[in-house]
């Protein structure tokens, strides 16, 4: 019994060995993926393209009531559009750099106070009659924010195909405010340069703490948008962009009427007649009350302010490897009908 015992042992043996070498390596591989080892892109690159409305908050036209702050008095009766192009740098798809150039129009008018009667504080602004446009070209570095990309990978909202992001950045932008004037003799509105005109008494001696204002400043973009994910490469999204500016001259009223006689002082006689007109012209609309020297033309306590809504399409350009590729463990495949005796 012991010696049949020993025989049956060994040839267990036998055929648990014969079951572990499966076969000879004939050379060939497959692979298999480590789904647990996934991790999301490193780096990319891409580009955008916006199309939207632009819209500026200050002190021209406005809602009923008193003129007060940030979007309560928003108006959008000017068509104005933004138009633009970027590109940004992402890592780990969670937080991106972005540079920026965006040209388009902004404009307010009086003419668009939502006055409800005469006794509204908004009438004073449609009586007041003044009116801007100015184009507006702007070169900004942005960071993004796309929180739901800060969750663990393996979490579903990280893979969602609609995101949520965030904007904070630093711009430098260039306009140039304009007003407008009706020619009898051209039978036409005409528009003319503002900040030459020194409408509020800008460099006069008279008024020495109203110094000339920059075309060229500075301001902080900052918002938030969504993008939907279409390909792997392509997404679509909408965004909302406000700049914060340093400047209440963006559409060149900010102070007090002054008196009229000193344009002929400083300007050249042509200028000095178009300053006359677009300094006040609340007398086309009240002939018998209109604004005098010394009364209020803006709010200076206030800066000016413009903002976006634009629609943004952008496409992956960096060449990156699939995640799927770069993360597949390599597993050497046997020849099973060529087992080991």
């Amino acid at each position: 019994m012991k010696k049949s015992g020993f025989i049956l042992f060994i040839l267990l043996a036998t055929f648990q060995l014969k079951s572990q070498i499966r076969g000879f390596y004939d050379g060939s591989t497959y692979y298999e993926e480590e789904v647990d080892r996934v991790q999301p892109l490193k780096t990319s690159n891409r580009v955008s393209l916006y199309l939207g409305i632009s819209n500026y908050l200050g002190d021209l036209g406005g809602n009923s009531g008193v003129g007060r702050n940030f979007l309560y008095d928003n108006n959008l009766k000017k068509r104005t559009f933004f138009y633009g192009f970027s590109f940004t740098h992402l890592r780990k798809e969670a937080l991106g750099v972005r540079l920026q150039y965006t040209f388009g129009q902004i404009a307010g008018s009086d003419q668009d106070a939502a006055y409800k009667s005469t006794a509204d504080n908004a009438y004073r602004r449609y009586k007041r009659n003044l009116d801007f446009r100015s184009k507006i070209s702007e070169g900004s570095l942005i960071l993004e924010l796309y929180p739901l990309k800060c969750i663990r990978y393996t979490k579903a909202a990280h893979h969602w195909s609609l995101q949520p992001y965030a904007l904070l950045g630093l711009g430098i932008y260039s306009f140039n405010p304009q007003g407008s004037y009706f020619d009898e003799i051209a039978d036409d509105y005409v528009w003319v340069d503002l900040q030459p005109l020194r409408t509020e008494g800008q460099g006069m001696k008279e008024y020495p703490y109203r110094k000339p204002y920059k075309l060229t400043q500075t301001n902080i973009p900052f918002g938030f948008g969504l993008t939907y994910k279409i390909t792997e490469k392509s997404s679509l999204g909408i965004e909302i962009l406000g700049r914060q500016l340093f400047t209440d001259y963006l559409d060149d009223v900010s102070q007090t009427y002054i008196d009229p006689t000193l344009f002929t002082t400083y300007l050249n006689p042509e200028a000095a007649e178009e300053a006359k007109i677009l300094n006040n012209k609340s007398n086309i609309i009240d002939p018998d009350n209109p604004y005098v020297v010394g009364q209020k033309r803006g709010e200076p306590n206030n800066y000016d302010f413009y903002y976006s809504i634009s629609i943004k399409y952008s496409v992956r350009i960096s060449k990156v490897r699939s995640i799927a590729n770069a993360f597949r463990k390599k597993i050497y495949k046997y020849d099973d009908n060529e087992i080991c005796y």
